[in-house]
């Protein structure tokens, strides 16, 4: 599919061959990081999609047994895009980032899946894989920040997920529809009960109601509140929460926190999460789980930073100081794993853990960590 790209943008990604004034001003780590991200968005973002192999004989009934998605990750970048557009010195170059996000709102919107209400799906090609609320929370989220004219293709979905909220805030991931037909209902039904899994995901909770927090936050208010009482209550006793659909903690606590600080609540259990990102800190300065990495160190500064930072100077300085140091030479940083998805998880026995990663989006998020200092 054809990208529309702002009649700027190539103006914008032109500084991404390293002679731009602007790119050259911003030096370091930052500036490398930037060319590096504006020539991806040149390239359509081809190194984000997805793909992954669901079989006919394992009971999927896609017309390709490989099916590829990018609108959730391309959603995804940019908000990244523009949280740096807001963080970076120079105003070209926050231009530039935020000219990409807005081409990209357009890209999702053009995305959104075509006879079912709830929205949009992550592999919008797999008849067994409904539209879900953390897609749903991210393009809310783009279109209340730079695409305003887009909005109205959310507030069908995002009516169907609040019709379905259970009193105390807690809502299924997947959207299905009353209104969709009966045969993609029934398909998408029995993806969730042979595949997916059932239950309100704290990562998804989270990601949803700070969209709502940027949609309408009058209108939504009460939802709003039961959200993060619900999360409140799902915080583990060590101080992280438990993300269903991504690897490690910190980007799950990440979420919760920013929901929190946006919605001015849980001075208590931002400090317990403020107690387990620093508990679990590595001697290197960075963090990881299993061993340390920079996609997991860039996410749990972003998370410290949602807390109060003035407390944190010396445990973010290593951050940020290992952070530049594992930064490669054409401006980016080595991927590990962000989503993962369990396997078997609906029937409650994990036979395999696939993950999805990317350089793009890793870089995206060390760029935030960096800028936030």
């Amino acid at each position: 599919m054809p990208v529309y790209v702002d009649s700027k943008l190539h103006d914008y990604v032109g500084m991404s061959s390293g002679t731009g004034a602007e790119l050259q001003s911003a030096g370091g780590a930052i500036g490398r990081a930037a060319a590096y991200l504006l020539a991806e968005a040149e390239r359509q973002f081809a190194e984000v999609r997805h793909e992954m192999y669901f079989p006919h004989a394992a009971g999927f009934s896609g017309v390709s047994e490989r099916q590829s998605g990018d609108i959730f990750a391309r959603a995804t970048l940019a908000n990244l895009f523009l949280d740096i557009a807001s963080l970076v010195a120079s105003a070209e170059l926050a231009a530039a980032f935020r000219a990409v996000a807005r081409s990209e709102a357009s890209y999702v919107a053009r995305s959104k899946v075509q006879g079912r209400a709830g929205g949009w799906s992550y592999f919008p090609g797999l008849p067994e894989l409904p539209p879900d609320a953390d897609s749903l929370g991210a393009a809310v989220s783009l279109f209340a920040r730079v695409a305003p004219e887009y909005r109205a293709l959310c507030r069908e979905a995002l009516e169907l997920v609040l019709a379905s909220a259970r009193p105390d805030g807690s809502f299924e991931t997947w959207i299905v529809a009353p209104g969709d037909s009966p045969g993609d209902r029934a398909c998408m039904q029995r993806g969730i009960e042979s595949y997916w899994g059932t239950g309100a995901d704290p990562d998804v909770l989270a990601h949803f109601y700070y969209a709502l927090c940027l949609y309408d936050p009058g209108r939504y208010a009460d939802a709003i509140q039961r959200g993060c009482s619900k999360l409140l209550e799902m915080q583990q006793p060590g101080g992280d929460w438990k993300a269903t659909w991504y690897a490690g903690s910190a980007y799950g606590i990440g979420l919760v926190l920013r929901l929190l600080r946006k919605a001015e609540v849980g001075e208590d259990a931002q400090q317990r999460a403020r107690g387990f990102l620093l508990g679990t800190q590595r001697r290197d300065g960075m963090w990881g789980s299993g061993t340390s990495n920079a996609l997991e160190t860039a996410l749990s500064i972003s998370a410290l930073h949602e807390i109060d930072r003035s407390s944190n100077l010396n445990e973010l300085g290593r951050g940020n100081a290992a952070l530049a140091q594992c930064q490669r030479d054409d401006g980016s940083w080595p991927a590990t794993p962000w989503i993962k998805m369990e396997i078997g998880r609906a029937t409650g026995k994990i036979l395999q853990v696939l993950t999805y990663e990317s350089v793009t989006l890793t870089t995206a998020f060390c760029v935030r960590a960096l800028l936030a200092r």
